[in-house]
């Protein structure tokens, strides 16, 4: 069984057509939420039933901040300067999450939310969430096979399982 740690899987904007990651990432949780209407079925022996409408997700993000927009900053990674003005002109961004791990997951989001913490003596640091803008998709290199058991996604490569959403 393969492992992967936090560092397998990095969170990237696309800016002026390039792919930044951000900078000095520390954590880039996903998350996904569905809104659900409850039913009702004769047989549902008093139990309460749902059905899910529309769907969503979020990306959280934390890191170190460096100067990435100054004269002499470091042009190649997004910060909380450059991801400040972002927010600030409510532009629509491409994201992607990749890494050591054959998934790149991918979508449209706005920055929702972004904070700066500025402790006496310590790094600054800042974090913020991504809110999706439509279907986030997944690609998944040529050498890989999708399939689908029961309406579930199944990844093979070379006929051996790989991943399933059901674990």
């Amino acid at each position: 069984m393969e492992f992967y740690k936090g560092e397998d899987r990095i969170l990237y904007i696309k800016i002026l057509g390039t792919y930044l990651p951000i900078a000095c990432l520390t954590e880039n949780p996903f998350s996904e939420n569905s809104d659900f209407i409850d039913t009702t079925t004769r047989d549902n022996a008093g139990w309460k039933t749902s059905r899910p409408t529309l769907q969503g997700y979020s990306i959280s993000f934390s890191g170190l901040q460096v100067n990435s927009t100054i004269t002499g900053g470091n042009f190649e990674v997004a910060s909380y300067d450059k991801l400040k003005d972002l927010k600030r002109n409510k532009t629509i961004l491409d994201w992607k999450i990749q890494g050591n791990f054959t998934v790149v997951d991918f979508g449209k989001c706005y920055i929702n939310e972004l904070s700066e913490a500025n402790a006496v003596g310590e790094f600054l640091t800042f974090s913020g969430s991504l809110v999706g803008f439509g279907k986030p998709f997944t690609n998944i290199p040529e050498e890989f096979y999708l399939l689908y058991q029961n309406q579930d996604p199944i990844i093979l490569q070379n006929n051996n399982f790989l991943i399933s959403e059901n674990g």
